[in-house]
């Protein structure tokens, strides 16, 4: 399964379509194209079929009979009426124009960056635009400082790679996705999240608990799908441009052209710089790698005149990225301890679609391919790697004759293959697994709505496996909804790919053989309630999940000081989380955004069941933001509360670190200007300076036993201060 693999894939997306149902649409103000319409009416004209938009002015209308013939009717108090001729398969986009015959209107209540989606089965946190300009918000690594659910570190001291935590499990085992395609997973888990930045996001949707099963069977603790903005937005260029103080540059560009009515392409492109070395804490060591990376994508929209909609992109990175003591790749002394990652990423993919003539039916595909090389150089240790990946979802979507019942089945493929090489050593794995799905959705106006799935994988590896899974929505007022999960999860473990920044230490990789694939059982309840407080709402969120591995690859650092040792599970591995959240506009332009989570992680390790290493046991937030009139001006100040925990078995009779971390709080900030088409916003992570004392252990002798940079629990670095801008012109 090589690259002529991939590309015979992508080759059956010039006559398959891709689901474009229900209708989606957002509405925005023509004067403010950045500003969603809230709660503006819509319906189809002459009928009383009708919905209404949401926080983030997005809408989801399932088709009339005659949809192709009757215009949508969109409407709100205080702007004109407008309709729109709704194409077969094409998102609706509409920007209302003011009224200027009404007198003064008061707004009572300002739009939310993030909220919980009324509409999904999936407890599904919506990660706006706005709320991802709050803060730098460099890549996709960088865009949960404000999110209560995501958490975000170090893998360790060296490298600069960066992990994410959810439900306080790591982050392997959310499903990453790009616009329900799979983006970070195998070799890109250590490094992935700093490819997508984040000027091309639009959005991104954070779900708790297992997923819908059309997305696959990989999701355990949740899932995380990227939106990229899109080409029928009105902006067609923007440039975003940052730099810090640690001599750190960046510059993005997207730009859309329109080149026919019905066709369109759109260009990102990122690159990035950091060149300098930087030891703030004495240990000889760069606090933070150099990286250089070029990140581009091009993707073409095709909006057939007879329906349908079909896209096709491709995208490629390159990044070096160097590290280790000060001066090892400067002055060229060999005595002196580097780390080089040099990767190369390719990407194709391939989305069209088409919607049948009975409402409510339609079938789509979804295709892409991938190649991730990596070559790198870990003092005296050598890993290089190199993943091929093609995946392939064909989803028909349809109804039992009533809006109440409707259903999706489909078929998808997902095949790997890794070559992989320590030192002299190679390791192999090549896995191919289709499957088959079917989901059925019962949904009462609004009130009730249940979605039921299951979906049959063969693993050439580990043979046939089903999983299972439901999602309820019960929507007890108009203000309380209540949220049920349960399901099943698998996943493929590469340990190498997925581990490779643990070689930044002097401790021996063992993998046993014949690991098993992972499997784990998540059950969740949440309840979100909308309470008026006055003139406005107060939004309150409980949840509480649980997963259950039947079988884990554990990773023993705990055993052996100088090896880290993957095994396959023998005993119970479980993960509790319990979070409280709540949202509220304290004054006109004032919000609150606070959060508490308890974490509780256990795994069996050496016949012990114990908590998870360098996990956090609890975790608080603090978010608050100001806007003024117009939002000329933007104030964000955010509070991160930290928990202690527990620290890997030190050893000897004299250990080089404590058996337990402290609670540390990390706190960031910034400030925004915006004009028309100019922003300029300046900020400061961990502004209070906070870092561990000793994050590189025995640094002073890193070709000694004892070496090890991945003991890693709170910020490396100390605190960073950072400016940039933003340029905007849109056709409005």
């Amino acid at each position: 399964m090589k690259l002529y693999f991939i590309s015979s894939f992508l080759l059956l997306s010039n006559f398959l379509f891709a689901a474009e149902d229900p209708i989606k649409g957002i509405v925005k103000e023509k004067a403010n194209p950045a500003q969603p319409v809230v709660g503006a009416n819509i319906h189809w004209a002459g009928t009383s079929h009708g919905t209404t938009t949401n926080a983030d002015g997005e809408f989801e209308i399932t088709p009339h009979e005659n949809s192709t013939q009757k215009p949508l009717v969109i409407s709100f108090v205080g702007f004109k009426t407008d309709t729109v001729q709704v194409s077969p398969g094409m998102p609706v986009f509409v920007y209302l124009e003011e009224n200027i015959e009404l007198g003064e209107v008061t707004v009572n209540e300002r739009r939310k960056g993030q909220y919980i989606s009324t509409m999904d089965a999936v407890q599904t946190t919506k990660v706006t635009s706005s709320e991802l300009q709050k803060a730098a918000c460099c890549n996709l690594s960088e865009s949960f400082e404000t999110n209560a659910s995501v958490d975000v570190s170090f893998s360790d001291a060296v490298t600069g790679a960066k992990q994410i935590k959810m439900l306080g499990l790591a982050g392997i085992y959310v499903q990453t996705i790009s616009e329900n395609i799979p983006s970070v997973r195998g070799m890109a888990a250590p490094y992935g999240l700093g490819y997508t930045p984040g000027p091309w996001m639009e959005s991104i949707h954070i779900s708790k608990g297992t997923a819908s099963v059309s997305n696959g069977y990989e999701a355990v603790t949740g899932q995380i799908n990227v939106e990229y903005k899109k080409a029928e937005s009105p902006e067609w260029l923007h440039v975003n441009l940052y730099g810090n103080d640690a001599m750190k540059t960046e510059a993005n560009v997207n730009y859309t052209q329109q080149l026919t009515d019905s066709l369109s392409t759109m260009i990102f492109l990122h690159g990035e710089n950091h060149g300098k070395e930087i030891d703030n804490n004495g240990d000889n060591f760069m606090d933070m790698p150099n990286v250089k990376q070029i990140n581009f994508m091009n993707r073409w929209n095709w909006i057939p005149k007879n329906g349908g909609h079909r896209e096709v992109g491709f995208k490629v990175l390159d990044e070096q990225r160097q590290s280790g003591q000060m001066g090892a790749f400067d002055t060229g002394d060999n005595n002196l301890y580097g780390i080089g990652i040099d990767t190369r990423r390719y990407e194709v993919f391939a989305k069209n679609g088409i919607l049948f003539d009975k409402p409510g039916t339609s079938l789509g595909i979804q295709l892409s391919g991938s190649y991730h090389n990596q070559k790198s150089l870990y003092g005296n240790k050598t890993y290089d790697g190199t993943q091929y990946n093609a995946y392939l979802n064909v989803i028909y979507m349809g109804n039992f004759g009533s809006g109440l019942h409707s259903y999706k089945t489909g078929a998808s493929f997902l095949g790997d293959s890794f070559d992989e090489t320590l030192n002299e050593t190679a390791f192999t794995h090549d896995e191919m697994v289709p499957g088959i799905f079917f989901e059925y959705n019962y949904h009462l106006r609004n009130r009730l709505n249940i979605l039921a799935g299951v979906r049959a994988d063969y693993s050439s590896v580990y043979g046939a496996f089903i999983t299972p899974r439901i999602h309820a929505k019960w929507d007890i007022t108009n203000w309380l909804i209540w949220r049920a999960s349960a399901g099943k999860g698998f996943r493929t473990s590469i340990p190498l790919a997925e581990n490779s920044y643990l070689l930044a230490s002097s401790r021996d990789m063992v993998i046993d053989e014949n690991l098993q694939q992972e499997e784990a059982v998540n059950l969740g309840t949440s309840l979100n309630a909308n309470i008026p407080v006055g003139a406005r709402e107060l939004s309150v969120t409980l949840d509480y999940y649980r997963t259950n591995f039947t079988q884990q690859v554990v990773r023993d650092i705990d055993s052996n000081p100088h090896e880290v040792h993957f095994t396959n599970l023998n005993g119970n591995s479980y993960s509790n989380a319990i979070q409280a959240e709540l949202f509220y506009e304290v004054i006109d332009g004032l919000t609150l955004n606070a959060a508490y989570r308890i974490n509780d992680v256990k795994q069996t390790i050496n016949g012990q069941l114990r908590e998870i290493p360098l996990q956090s046991r609890y975790k608080g937030l603090l978010s608050l933001s100001y806007a003024t009139r117009l939002d000329k001006w933007q104030f964000d100040l955010t509070g991160q509360f930290n928990g202690g925990g527990r620290m890997p078995d030190p050893a000897g009779e004299a250990p080089l670190w404590e058996e337990e971390f402290s609670p540390f709080t990390v706190v960031n900030t910034q400030i925004t200007k915006n004009f028309k088409k100019w922003s300029f916003y300046a900020g400061a992570e961990n502004l209070f300076n906070f870092k561990m004392d000793n994050p590189i252990i025995a640094s002073n002798d890193p070709w000694g036993n004892n070496f090890d940079g991945s003991m890693i629990w709170g910020p490396v670095h100390g605190r960073k201060i950072y400016v940039g801008l933003r340029y905007t012109l849109s056709n409005f």
